[in-house]
């Protein structure tokens, strides 16, 4: 069968706008409304009025002369209309959930973990960004939840010099950040969503990553690596990192890995694609959504460098791109997240999966704090399973 192109593939320029303009828009959420304003699409008319030549009832036909033809005007192209996107039928996982939280304010994390582990369901991953108070309260009522912590204000590096003393100039504010809350939190984020842009600069962040592992090893941390954004890397950066050892090491001290993936209006929306420069296409991963499964497919399981993964991030980002359904988000934001985790439960190197986020954000497209009572009946409904 003919392998399913990707937008990556087909228009390789256009989805890296698209997903530039995605972290422009998570550094200026609050003007995230704004910048969508004009996302719609309007159906346009084809039809063109043809003018008819009448010939006067009193005019003799002999002596009338010939009219000239009359030339129809060519109406000008037209883009035609994409549909509007409609909901999607429901996917279950088939077993307990790996969904959890991203908390930038707390709000009513803990209130509803605490309620979930009451009734016998488990938060498989918490993350939190500047605030770990939360995560110090999750531990308290269900010390199996996964923990991750992010400090915000150290998250971007310079590709350029040597990695190794970038390392230790980055981990020195972060460490002094995290002491206070190291008996609560599992790992610990460095960056946030740098993209080096070549296989060269990946490279580099791989070894910025191995030096930093080496730093918090000494102090007793462990690391969630790299936190790429969605759609980042390509195929071929994911080989050169690869060919660094990075995972092997990572293996050896018990650090994870940390991606983050989106996708608009629907999570699976990109499902089945393959990615620039693969050899090898297998229609059971994604290109945003489910890009993970192609590090782990063809790099990790063959070499047998597979470590944990956290999604640290995972939603629906309008500032991906794409067309805007007819319906709220909220509307099908639990059956695209129930979609999405009944693929995180077919791999058992998946810890899970974050979903961005509690507080602190723009309410219109991420804060889904409304929605926490139907996402405890959802992790409730799949615990015994």
């Amino acid at each position: 069968m003919k392998p399913i192109t990707s937008d990556t593939e087909a228009r390789p320029a256009e989805l890296q706008i698209r997903l530039k303009r995605r972290a422009f828009l998570k550094r200026l959420l609050g003007a995230t409304a704004a910048l969508l304003g004009g996302n719609f699409l309007a159906a346009c008319g084809n039809t063109v009025r043809e003018d008819a030549t009448v010939t006067s009832p009193m005019a003799s036909p002999t002596a009338a002369p010939s009219p000239a033809p009359t030339s129809t005007p060519t109406p000008p192209p037209t883009e035609t209309p994409r549909p509007t996107p409609t909901e999607l039928p429901w996917v279950y996982p088939n077993g307990p959930s790996k969904l959890g939280l991203h908390t930038v304010s707390p709000n009513g994390a803990f209130p509803f973990v605490r309620s979930v582990t009451e009734a016998g369901g488990r938060i498989r991953l918490m993350k939190a960004v500047g605030n770990f108070g939360i995560l110090r309260e999750v531990k308290s009522v269900s010390p199996q939840t996964v923990t991750i912590g992010r400090w915000p204000y150290v998250e971007a590096v310079d590709i350029s010099g040597d990695p190794a003393q970038a390392a230790e100039r980055v981990l020195r504010q972060h460490m002094e950040a995290w002491q206070y809350e190291r008996d609560v939190v599992d790992y610990w984020e460095v960056l946030n969503e740098v993209d080096p842009g070549s296989p060269e600069g990946h490279v580099w962040l791989a070894r910025f990553y191995w030096a930093a592992m080496e730093l918090a090893e000494a102090q007793g941390y462990r690391l969630a690596l790299f936190s790429y954004s969605t759609g980042v890397p390509e195929w071929a950066d994911w080989a050169a990192i690869v060919e660094t050892g990075i995972f092997a090491r990572a293996a050896q001290g018990g650090h994870i890995l940390a991606l983050h993936e989106y996708d608009w209006p629907f999570l699976r929306l990109h499902w089945g694609g393959s990615l620039p420069g693969q050899p090898i296409y297998d229609p059971d991963r994604g290109v945003l959504a489910g890009r993970y499964r192609h590090l782990y497919r063809d790099f990790l399981i063959p070499r047998g460098e597979v470590i944990p993964l956290a999604i640290t991030e995972c939603g629906l980002d309008p500032g991906v791109g794409g067309q805007e359904p007819d319906f709220p988000w909220q509307r099908h934001w639990l059956k695209e997240l129930a979609w999405y985790d009944s693929k995180l439960v077919e791999d058992d190197y998946v810890i899970g999966a974050a979903i961005f986020t509690l507080g602190g954000t723009d309410s219109r497209y991420f804060d889904y704090e409304n929605l926490l009572p139907d996402l405890r009946e959802y992790l409730l409904r799949l615990k015994d399973l």
